[in-house]
C-alpha cells in the first residue's frame, strides 16, 4: 500500500507543478501554448506555374534556394503574416518581386528574369 501512496503523491505533485507553469489565462490547449505571432511568415512556393506540382512552405528568410533543394519556383502564395520578396539570385540579389500577405503569384515568368530563377526570398 505504501507504493501506491507514494505514486498517488507524486502525480498530484507533477499535477500542481503543471498548473503554476501555466499562465493564469489559459483557458485551453491554444492558450496554454503561447499567444501567436501576429507577425508570423509563411510562404508556399511551387515548382510549377498556377500552384501545381511539388511544394515547399517557409517560415524564415532563406538566403540560398538551391542550397535548401528549390531549384525552381513557378508560382507561389503568401498565406503568412508579413511581405516576402523573392530574388533571382542568392543573398537577395538582382531582379526582384514582393508578395503582401493574402498575395499570390501564379506565374513566376511574369516577372523579367524570375522564372525558374528565384535564388533567395526575403520576409520583412
Amino acid at each position: 500500500m505504501r507504493i501506491s501512496h507514494l505514486a498517488a503523491a507524486a502525480g498530484a505533485a507533477a499535477a500542481l507543478t503543471l498548473a503554476c507553469a501555466l499562465p493564469s489565462s489559459a483557458d485551453g490547449p491554444l492558450a496554454a501554448a503561447g499567444p501567436l505571432k501576429a507577425d508570423r511568415a509563411k510562404v508556399k512556393v511551387f515548382e510549377d506555374p498556377k500552384f501545381h506540382g511539388k511544394y515547399t512552405v517557409f517560415t524564415r528568410s532563406v538566403p540560398n534556394l538551391p542550397a535548401r533543394g528549390v531549384d525552381r519556383i513557378g508560382s507561389a502564395k503568401n498565406t503568412g503574416k508579413r511581405t516576402v520578396t523573392f530574388y533571382q539570385h542568392i543573398n537577395h540579389s538582382g531582379a526582384h518581386f514582393s508578395l503582401k500577405p493574402g498575395e499570390s503569384e501564379p506565374h513566376f515568368g511574369d516577372h523579367s528574369g524570375m522564372f525558374d530563377k528565384a535564388g533567395s526570398l526575403y520576409f520583412r
